[in-house]
């Protein structure tokens, strides 16, 4: 399953070397793609099932991905980016290797992951869909996939295991590529936006609360973006704070949290400068 928005000159290079390792389906959400890349691909691959959506000048990828997740039938998805290539057997070895519990990322090259192929995965839709899916609060490039596989561990009990990294490998491109529909312009920024955005979730997941909605999750999201997002490169300190109402509690009860998100040095005025969440104050609902 893969997704585009402006870059059919990708999905030329990439679609046909999937198409030849025939999977049971391959499916294209067209994102309202500018290059029309649906028209295109069918054309050229009518055996590709084309997802048009058009209510959406941005582009929001965990939105796309889940789209597409919904019109396709496999028991296993996996989820490719419009410039990721795929080299002869990796399906051969998906087809030999996958098995049930487990959700599979390509493997560590070097003792370090490859974060322009990180978001390449392979997992069971049962446990895709035990989580919902992707988060679809997530903007701009980033971040998405570390909070879907956490989920996938913390939520529906699967283990992370991983193939072979030769399988795939990404087509080098510049940052303005990837942030064209995005708001802000800086990776990095929108990197450390969307970093903070899942340290608070996760931090209201250790406290015990297992549902956050839509809305206050755009909420969490939009404050610390407007925190952030002025800033041309990554601070090298910040302090957010972030008031996230009515959440329930797991004896049932609605809570009332101020978190802080703060990057600030250990110890005072030396010690390595550490990102970290707390809350502040909690009020019970009565």
């Amino acid at each position: 399953m893969t997704t585009c928005k402006g870059r059919l000159h990708h999905v030329q290079q990439t679609l046909p070397s999937l198409v030849a390792q025939a999977p049971a389906e391959i499916i294209l959400v067209d994102y309202g793609c500018p290059d029309n890349t649906g028209d295109w691909v069918a054309q050229h691959f009518p055996s590709v099932k084309v997802v048009r959506v058009d209510d959406d000048p941005g582009f929001c990828l965990p939105r796309a991905r889940n789209i597409g997740a919904a019109h396709s039938s496999a028991p296993w998805i996996c989820f490719i980016d419009a410039d990721i290539r795929i080299n002869d057997g990796w399906l051969d070895w998906l087809q030999q290797n996958l098995r049930d519990g487990y959700f599979y990322q390509a493997a560590l090259v070097d003792g370090a992951r490859n974060p322009e192929t990180f978001g390449t995965v392979v997992c069971p839709r049962a446990a895709f869909e035990a989580v919902d899916g992707y988060d679809e609060v997530f903007r701009g490039w980033g971040g998405e996939d570390d909070d879907l596989y956490a989920r996938l561990v913390h939520c529906a009990g699967a283990r992370a295991s991983q193939y072979p990294a030769h399988f795939v490998e990404a087509i080098s491109h510049a940052d303005d590529e990837r942030t064209t529909f995005h708001a802000i312009k800086s990776v990095d920024v929108q990197s450390l936006i969307n970093a903070c955005y899942i340290r608070a979730k996760n931090h209201l997941r250790d406290c015990g609360i297992r549902e956050i909605p839509f809305e206050t999750r755009k909420q969490m999201l939009t404050t610390i973006s407007d925190s952030l997002k002025a800033h041309r490169s990554q601070p090298k300190m910040f302090n957010i704070l972030l008031t996230v109402e009515k959440l329930q509690a797991p004896d049932g009860s609605l809570l009332d949290l101020d978190l802080q998100i703060a990057k600030r040095r250990r110890f005072g005025l030396f010690g390595a400068r550490k990102a970290s969440v707390r809350t502040l104050k909690a009020s019970r609902h009565t």
